[in-house]
C-alpha cells in the first residue's frame, strides 16, 4: 500500500477506465454536498488559493493496465465526472459563449470523460455501478431521455445550472478544478486487505447502511467476473425482492439463523460472525439468502399462492406488526419448500395472528415478545426432531406458545372479556382499532368487505352510536343518568361501529342514524350493526347487550385451542424476564443470560452474584466506575471496592451488596442492564411458583 497527493483532474486524465464495483452503494451525494463543492471552486478563483484538498480515495489495479478499481471515494469521483460532463454539455449548447474561451467540449470529452481507444461500445472512462450506469450514460445523449428520478441526473443538472449562472468564466472554473487534490491510496500489495481498509475508512463519518457493508463484505474480495455474477444473480434480485429493505431483511434472516434478534446497530457485525461460523460456502449462502428473500417478497406482497395465508399477511401489514416476520419467513420458507403442508402452514399463521391479537386486545407488555418470536422456530424444529415429527406442526406451536409465562404468555379468555368490557376502544392505535372492527365485521362473511380500503379512502369511518358530544335529544333519551352513562360507555366496544354515512351526521339522534341513507337499517355491516338496526332506542342496556354480543364473536375469532400434547412430555419453559416481575413468591433453579448456556443456582442471591460476574466478563469498567462513586443511593450503591459482611466478591477489588429483597435485587438488575445496554429479554429464568 502506498499513498500520494495527486491533482484530481490529472487522476481522471491518467485513467483508461475507472471502475465502480457492483458491491459499492449507489451514488448518493446530496444537493448540499454539490453546493459546497461548487462554492469552494468559486472561492478558489476569487481568493487566488493554489490548492484545495478534495479528500482521499482508495484504489487497486484492475484486470488490465491502467484500469482502476475504486475501493473508497466513488462519490467524489462520480461528482467530479458529472461536473466535467456539465461543462462539456454547456459548451456544446452555448456556441457563442464557447468561442470566447480556450476550453472546448471535444477536449473535455476526450480527456476526462471518454477514451476513444477503449475496447468498449461507450468508451466511457467512469464505469458506475449498474444502477447508476444507465442514468450516467443517458447524460451523454438527448436531454429528453434523461432519467429525471436519478440522483446522478439531479446533481448533473444542478452543476449545469450553476455554470449557466456563475460570475466567472469556464476557463476560470477549469482553473479552479485543476487545484483540487486527492490523497490517492493504492492497494498494490497482495497483503493489502481491501475489506479491512474499507471498514477502517468508513467506521466514522460515512452513513453506510448494514446492507451496504454486508454487500461489500461478500463481494469485495472476489474478482470482477465473480462480483458481477453474484450481484446480478443474487444481490440485485435480493434488493428487488425485499423492496430495498435489505438491512431489515438481514436482521430477520440472522434472527432465524441464530434464534436471537441482533441489535439494530449490530446487524453487520452479527452477519460477519455468522458467516465465519458457516459450514458451507458462499455460493450456498447466496442460495439460502435468495430463498428467504423470495419468502420476504411473498410477505410484503401477500402473495404465497394460498389465499387464507395471504389474507392474514395483509392484516399483519395493516397492523404494522413486524416483530413476527422472522418466524413467518421461516414457516413460509418451509411451506414453499414442501417441509410443511399447506393445511399446517395455514393453521400456524392463524395461530400467530390469534396470539398477537390477544396481546393487542389485552395490552400485554411487549417486553418478552422479541425473545418469544426469535426462539419459536428453533424450539419448534428442536421439538419435532426430538419427538421424530410424531405431532402435527400446528399442535407443536400451540404447545410452545401456551407454555410461555409472564409477558410472553397467551392471554386468557378471562383477560379478553375484561379488556373488551372496560377498555377505551376509540382512543387506541388506529391500526389496532381498524383491525379489531374489521375482524368483528368480516367474521363468517362469505365475501369479505374491503374495510381497510374503505377506511383509508374515508368511505367508511369508525363512529360512535351515542355521540361524543350529547345533544339535548340524546340527553332526554338517556334519562337522568345521561352523564354517568356517557362517561362510562361513550368509547366502549358496544358503542362503536363502522358506518358508511357522512361523519358530519355523527351527532344526530339515534332514530336519524337508523333511518338515514346508509344508516343502521340500510347498513351492509351486518355483524356490527345488527342490534343498532333493530333497536327502538340506544342506552346503557343496549350498549351492554351489544358489547356481550361482540365479545361472543371475538372469542370465536381469536380462540386459542388447548394443547393436544400432554404435559407428560417434560419440556421445561424458561421465564423470559420483562423487567417488571419481582418473583417474590418464586423459587429459582437456574437461568440463561444472552446465550442458551444454563447456569444452575439455588437461591436468588446466587442469581444476583452470578449475573454480576457475567456482566464483569462483558465489561468490567462500569463496575469499577461504580466503586469510585461514594453514594448511598442509586444503582452505584450496590458496588463496593472493599469486602464487608454484606457483600460477595465479583472480581478482586469489586464487591456486590447482597442483603437485599428480591424486589430490590431485580431493580438493581434492571438498572445495570440499562447501563450495559442489555435488553431484559436476554435473561431467562428457571423458576417455580411457591404455593
Amino acid at each position: 500500500m502506498d499513498g500520494n497527493v495527486r491533482s484530481a483532474i490529472e487522476f481522471l486524465r491518467g485513467a483508461i477506465q475507472i471502475i465502480i464495483p457492483v458491491y459499492q452503494r449507489n451514488y448518493d451525494w446530496k444537493r448540499e454536498n454539490c453546493e459546497l463543492l461548487f462554492e469552494d471552486l468559486i472561492d478558489l478563483e476569487t481568493s487566488n488559493k493554489q490548492t484545495h484538498f478534495f479528500g482521499s480515495i482508495v484504489v487497486k489495479p484492475g484486470n488490465y493496465a491502467q484500469d482502476i478499481i475504486v475501493i473508497d471515494g466513488q462519490q467524489r469521483l462520480t461528482t467530479l465526472s458529472l461536473l466535467m460532463l456539465a461543462i462539456k454539455n454547456w459548451l456544446d449548447k452555448n456556441e457563442e459563449e464557447a468561442k470566447k474561451v480556450r476550453l472546448t467540449p471535444e477536449y473535455v470529452l476526450n480527456t476526462f470523460l471518454q477514451d476513444q481507444y477503449l475496447n468498449t461500445t461507450d468508451k466511457l472512462i467512469l464505469q458506475p455501478n449498474p444502477r447508476d450506469y444507465k442514468s450516467y450514460k443517458l447524460l451523454f445523449g438527448n436531454e429528453k431521455f434523461y432519467d429525471k428520478s436519478s440522483n446522478i441526473t439531479l446533481n448533473y443538472e444542478y452543476f449545469y445550472s450553476c455554470i449557466d449562472n456563475m460570475n466567472i468564466s469556464i476557463d476560470q472554473l477549469m482553473s479552479s478544478i485543476q487545484k483540487l487534490q486527492f490523497m490517492v491510496v493504492n492497494l498494490n500489495s497482495p497483503d493489502d486487505d481491501p475489506q479491512l481498509i474499507f471498514e477502517s475508512l468508513n467506521s466514522t463519518g460515512v452513513a453506510l447502511t448494514d446492507a451496504d457493508k454486508i454487500r461489500n463484505f461478500l463481494l469485495m474480495n472476489e474478482n470482477l467476473p465473480e462480483q458481477n455474477k453474484y450481484f446480478q444473480n443474487y444481490w440485485q434480485p435480493l434488493e428487488e425482492n425485499t423492496h430495498f429493505e435489505v438491512s431489515k431483511f438481514f436482521r430477520y434472516f440472522l434472527t432465524i439463523k441464530n434464534a436471537q434478534f441482533p441489535k439494530i446497530s449490530n446487524v453487520y457485525d452479527e452477519f460477519k460472525t455468522t458467516y465465519n461460523n458457516l459450514d458451507f460456502d458462499k455460493q450456498n449462502l447466496f442460495e439460502d439468502i435468495n430463498d428467504f428473500s423470495n419468502t420476504y417478497k411473498m410477505i410484503l406482497e401477500c402473495n404465497t399462492g394460498t389465499k387464507k395465508i395471504d389474507v392474514i399477511l395483509n392484516r399483519f401489514l395493516e397492523l404494522n406488526v413486524t416483530v413476527i416476520r422472522p418466524f413467518i419467513m421461516a414457516i413460509i420458507n418451509d411451506f414453499v419448500s414442501n417441509k410443511i403442508v399447506e393445511e399446517e402452514a395455514i393453521k400456524i399463521v392463524e395461530l400467530v395472528e390469534k396470539y398477537i391479537a390477544r396481546r393487542i386486545i389485552t395490552k400485554t407488555p411487549s417486553n418478552a415478545l422479541n425473545k418469544v418470536i426469535a426462539t419459536l422456530y428453533r424450539d419448534f424444529r428442536q421439538f419435532q426432531d426430538k419427538h421424530n415429527n410424531q405431532y402435527k406442526d400446528s399442535e407443536v406451536i400451540i404447545f410452545l406458545l401456551l407454555k410461555k409465562q409472564g409477558s410472553g404468555r397467551v392471554p386468557t379468555d378471562e383477560e379478553l372479556i375484561r379488556n373488551f368490557k372496560h377498555n377505551d376502544w376509540y382512543n387506541i392505535n388506529s391500526s389496532y382499532r381498524s383491525y379489531i372492527f374489521e375482524r368483528l365485521e368480516n367474521h363468517n362473511h362469505i365475501e369479505s368487505l374491503s374495510i381497510y380500503e374503505g377506511l383509508k379512502n374515508k368511505d367508511y369511518s369508525i363512529e360512535h352510536i351515542m355521540p361524543q358530544k350529547l345533544s339535548s335529544d340524546w340527553k332526554n333519551e338517556l334519562g337522568n343518568n345521561y352523564q354517568r352513562i356517557h362517561e362510562n360507555y361513550v368509547n366502549s366496544l358496544g358503542n362503536l361501529t363502522i358506518t358508511g354515512y357522512n361523519s358530519k351526521y355523527s351527532n344526530r339522534s339515534f332514530q336519524d342514524k337508523q333511518n338515514m341513507e346508509k344508516g343502521f337499517k340500510e347498513s351492509h355491516f351486518v355483524n356490527l350493526n345488527k342490534l343498532p338496526a333493530r333497536s327502538d332506542k340506544w342506552g346503557e342496556a343496549e350498549i351492554i347487550e351489544r358489547t356481550n354480543q361482540l365479545i361472543t364473536s371475538a372469542l370465536e375469532i381469536w380462540d386459542f385451542p388447548e394443547s393436544t400434547i400432554h404435559e407428560m412430555i417434560e419440556e421445561k419453559e424458561m421465564y423470559i424476564y420483562d423487567g417488571n416481575e419481582t418473583f417474590s413468591n418464586y423459587k429459582i433453579h437456574g437461568f440463561t443470560f444472552i446465550n442458551d448456556e444454563y447456569i444452575p443456582v439455588k437461591t436468588w442471591k446466587g442469581l444476583f452474584v452470578e449475573l454480576f460476574k457475567l456482566l464483569a466478563k462483558i465489561d468490567l469498567n462500569p463496575l469499577i466506575e461504580c466503586t469510585k462513586i461514594d453514594t448511598k443511593i442509586g444503582f452505584e450503591s450496590a458496588i463496593f471496592s472493599e469486602k464487608t459482611d454484606d457483600t460477595e466478591e465479583i472480581v478482586p477489588g469489586v464487591y456486590l451488596f447482597v442483603q437485599l429483597s428480591n424486589e430490590r435485587k431485580m431493580n438493581y438488575i434492571n438498572k445495570f442492564f440499562e447501563k450495559y445496554n442489555i435488553s431484559y429479554d436476554q435473561l431467562s429464568l428457571d423458576v417455580e411458583y411457591k404455593n
